[in-house]
């Protein structure tokens, strides 16, 4: 009878060891979930920062590819005009 008794006990130390660790294991889920949730939180919006940020260097090129043409146009416009200058003064010369 003893043996059933040292028995039970031992068993009993076994179930409150159980339940403890599933405690502990419950409370431990609980924290990583709410961390998954805040990990999950900060990826989007890393994941909306970099959509702004690529949005932003989209409109700089377009802004510096305008700026650049825009440049450009001027050269070519006082190029042409130079040129324009010396066939004039060719014509000149040979109307002369």
């Amino acid at each position: 009878m003893s043996e059933l008794i040292d028995q039970m006990s031992g068993l009993k130390l076994k179930v409150e060891k159980l339940v403890n660790l599933h405690k502990l294991m419950s409370d431990q889920n609980t924290v990583l979930k709410r961390n998954e949730a805040e990990l999950i939180k900060k990826i989007e919006d890393k994941d909306q920062e970099i959509t702004e940020l690529r949005e932003k260097t989209r409109l700089i090129k377009l802004a510096h590819a305008v700026s650049e043409s825009d440049q450009n146009t001027r050269d070519l416009k006082i190029k042409i005009n130079e040129y324009i200058r010396e066939i004039d003064k060719c014509i000149a010369l040979i109307n002369r």
